[in-house]
């Protein structure tokens, strides 16, 4: 969090037998969480879990790199940085802090959610969880991979979104990529409100591809049980559709 003055500060909540270690080395602070409990200690149920709060003047910094355990991560929007690389295994990541090149996010279990950031390239990939972008920029490659989670995107502009998922649905309102979709679901609806991009592919085994577009474009749809109903356009990109069971059923803004 943000502090007024220039000191930097790190406030540790610890527990019995879970202690921080802070050093600064070549200009670089570490915090580490040493655990030294044995394991038939992890069988007492605690409430209470340790916090780091790290509290130093908003600003520009350099490369952001956290490998976290348990916990929920938040940054807000009053830091900048190079970069961002996350490693979370249980717990939501919470950013609104801009980057300057990429960020990487990945989580096991919990939440990733990003309002108002921009960067070059984002690479988020979550494992039981969901992913809501919300006002993003990005220059270069959005890449959002799901194992089991809903994703939900708003106000998101990239130059190609490439999405991959095994279970769960993925809904775009108003998101324009200048190059590509690439979209992959095995079970999950995929739906788009208002949202564009040069080329479109989708394919999912099980769910239904909805929505809105805003140009026209050529559509090549194939579903084996499912409805089929899109524009009848033969200008603007390729838009390429498939799915085994569900509807696919596409219109244009007008």
């Amino acid at each position: 969090e943000k502090t007024d003055g220039a000191t930097v500060k790190v406030v540790c909540f610890e527990e019995d037998k879970i202690l921080h270690d802070v050093t600064v080395n070549d200009g670089v602070l570490k915090i580490e969480c040493n655990d030294t409990r044995k394991w038939y200690e992890l069988l007492n149920f605690s409430f209470e879990r340790t916090k780091v709060t790290l509290q130093i003047p908003a600003g520009q910094y350099g490369n952001l790199k956290v490998n976290s355990s348990t916990g929920d991560l938040q940054i807000s929007s009053d830091f900048a940085f190079e970069s961002m690389e996350i490693t979370h295994s249980t717990g939501n990541v919470t950013s609104s802090a801009n980057v300057e090149k990429s960020v990487k996010i990945t989580t096991s279990t919990g939440d990733i959610a990003l309002q108002n950031v921009s960067a070059e390239s984002f690479d988020l990939t979550v494992s039981t969880g969901d992913i809501t972008l919300s006002n993003i920029t990005c220059t270069q490659s959005l890449r959002v991979n799901v194992s089991t989670g809903d994703t939900r995107m708003n106000n998101v502009t990239c130059n190609n979104l490439i999405s991959n998922g095994d279970t769960g649905d993925i809904t775009l309102t108003n998101v324009i990529a200048l190059g590509k979709f690439e979209i992959e679901r095995d079970t999950g609806d995929v739906t788009f409100n208002r949202c564009d991009a040069g080329e479109i592919y989708v394919q999912t085994d099980t769910g239904d591809v909805e929505g809105s577009l805003l140009t026209s474009k050529v559509f090549v749809v194939q579903t084996d049980t499912g409805t089929r109903r899109v524009p009848n356009t033969t200008t603007g990109g390729r838009c390429e559709i498939t799915t085994d069971t569900g509807d696919i059923k596409i219109t244009l803004v007008s």
